[in-house]
């Protein structure tokens, strides 16, 4: 829907309609009264359009005639507001009542307007980031330099120099300060089960950081890809280690790490030195992740030389447990024609290469190249548009890993993947690869089609943790055929979770704003009407 003024209405429909064509732009009137229409509202029109070329104009804005007008009803507001809860039966709201900035503003207004529902954690999890936001506002002004930009910096620094006496005491001052201790800023770590909404609280706070905060928000595989890139950039130093943390401390103030999940041995054996370095200079950490510091990298080679790194997180940060009977994820409404698998579909090959092919067009697609990070090279069997198709073992087959599905994403905003097999013991690392694949495409919002041996449901079928292979055989249960890993057990929630929520409306709609503006209208009719798309 396009809201515009009605001068800008008769230029566009003058480029639009044929030359021979009179068009005539009038007021908006009243349902059947043939005045025009003294609200603000005349003065603007309503455009309606189709990504497939679709074009309607409301009659009660363009008339070929004066006379045509009378008859035709108001037209609708395109982006009416949105109704508000009462807050008189939310006692979180009216508890809250006081807040005018941070994250909890913006959660308590987006509750107001039914964006949110009633979640006790989600509550408590708000709050937690709120104190978070106070104290590094606290903090923040603290240590805020004059820019000399206003006027009163300006005045001060038009001044005449102090007495040299007064210099050499602030110097003294100064060194007295430097060495008392760091305001010390607790961070956050949130976790919890799969949809409960940490992302989405954690990036409130993000939504809501001042300048000075000096925050960066980014994936924990994203992270740590820049972390090994940089050690090997600066392998020449003495301790590239403590020289590339040096660094990022001084980049940033405040890290948002989304997804926390230790795999790597090399990851688990830095991490301490790492983040002990940040710690140390102040630098503050909000995680999200799927389990308790205690349960990081539980299971993985030199474990011990983890421990010390969980023991110094839990005194940096606040842990914090989200533990939610509700995935959010699941309540998305969900659209078909993504994720094609039999019974349902008798050739799922063939129906998502149908699918493909009407959304690039039918144009004809080509062997392409792109560079992965570090100077490599992956090799994109068919590619065009900013759309691609892979078969899984030319993708997860490979020894590829997070930096190729990265820039996998960076590349393409629509990815269609074909023959997902149903895992089991034989493809243990090809299940690593599809996990850290769909994390990296849910990060950046890409379309995925999938064609697959069974649903999300069935592809982590055979895999659980060693809990519930012992469960099994003490009921005197077989666990032959499966593959017992608590990595992969533990994230097999995330997985069917991601893979779910990115077939619904809302998903798509978010990967629309962000890469294809052009499906808007569809999708955006599409979640006005949902009893008409959804399953």
């Amino acid at each position: 829907m396009l809201r515009c003024s009605r001068q800008q209405a008769h230029q566009l429909l003058l480029r639009l309609l044929p030359a021979a064509t009179s068009v005539e732009v009038l007021p908006v009137t009243s349902a059947g009264s043939g005045q025009h229409s003294t609200t603000q509202r005349s003065e603007f029109v309503t455009l309606e359009g189709s990504i497939f070329g679709g074009f309607t104009a409301p009659h009660s804005c363009f008339s070929s005639s004066p006379s045509s007008a009378a008859s035709q009803p108001d037209p609708v507001e395109a982006n009416p507001e949105p109704r508000r809860a009462d807050p008189s039966n939310d006692e979180f709201i009216q508890q809250t009542e006081g807040a005018s900035s941070g994250p909890l503003a913006i959660f308590r207004e987006r509750r107001l307007t039914k964006q949110y529902k009633k979640d006790p954690r989600q509550e408590a999890t708000v709050l937690a980031l709120q104190r978070l936001f106070e104290e590094l506002h606290k903090h923040s002004k603290g240590r805020r330099k004059r820019s000399g930009l206003t006027m009163a910096d300006s005045h001060e620094a038009s001044q005449q120099p102090t007495p040299w006496w007064q210099g050499i005491g602030k110097m003294l001052r100064r060194s007295k300060a430097n060495e008392m201790p760091r305001q010390h800023t607790k961070g956050l770590y949130m976790y919890g089960g799969v949809g409960v909404g940490k992302t989405m609280l954690m990036d409130l706070l993000v939504e809501s950081a001042e300048q000075d905060f000096n925050l960066r928000r980014i994936h924990f595989h994203d992270f740590m890809l820049e972390v090994h890139s940089s050690l090997r950039s600066q392998s020449s130093h003495q301790d590239p280690l403590f020289y590339v943390a040096d660094v990022l401390a001084r980049k940033t103030k405040v890290f948002c790490l989304d997804e926390f999940f230790v795999t790597d041995v090399a990851d688990a054996t830095m991490l301490n030195r790492l983040f002990g370095h940040l710690w140390d200079c102040g630098t503050v950490l909000v995680a999200t992740s799927n389990r308790a510091p205690k349960k990081l990298y539980e299971g993985g080679l030199q474990r011990d030389l983890f421990l010390p790194f969980i023991a110094r997180l839990e005194s940096e940060c606040i842990v914090h447990d989200m533990a939610s009977v509700t995935d959010y994820r699941k309540c998305a409404h969900h659209h078909r024609g993504l994720f094609f698998f039999p019974p349902e579909f008798e050739n799922p090959n063939d129906e998502l290469r149908r699918r493909f092919s009407e959304v690039t067009h039918g144009q004809r697609l080509r062997p392409t190249r792109i560079t992965v990070q570090m100077g490599r090279n992956l090799s994109v069997p068919l590619a065009g548009d900013h759309m691609c198709i892979f078969d899984f073992d030319d993708l997860c087959g490979r020894p590829v890993g997070a930096a190729d599905f990265i820039a996998v994403a960076d590349e393409f905003h629509t990815l269609a993947l074909e023959n997902v097999p149903i895992f089991d013991g034989s493809s243990r690392s090809e299940a690593y690869r599809f996990l850290t694949l769909v994390d990296v495409l849910y990060e950046h919002r890409i379309r995925l089609f999938c064609s697959a041996e069974g649903g999300p449901f069935d592809l982590f079928s055979n895999i659980m943790t060693h809990q519930e292979a012992k469960d099994r055989e003490s009921k005197g249960e077989s666990t032959d055929r499966f593959v017992v890993d608590d990595n992969l057990g533990f994230s097999k929630d995330r997985l069917i979770s991601r893979l779910t929520e990115m077939q619904s409306l809302e998903y798509l709609l978010v990967h629309a704003k962000q890469h294809a503006p052009d499906l808007l209208p569809v999708l955006q009719e599409a979640s006005d009407r949902p009893h008409k798309y959804n399953q």
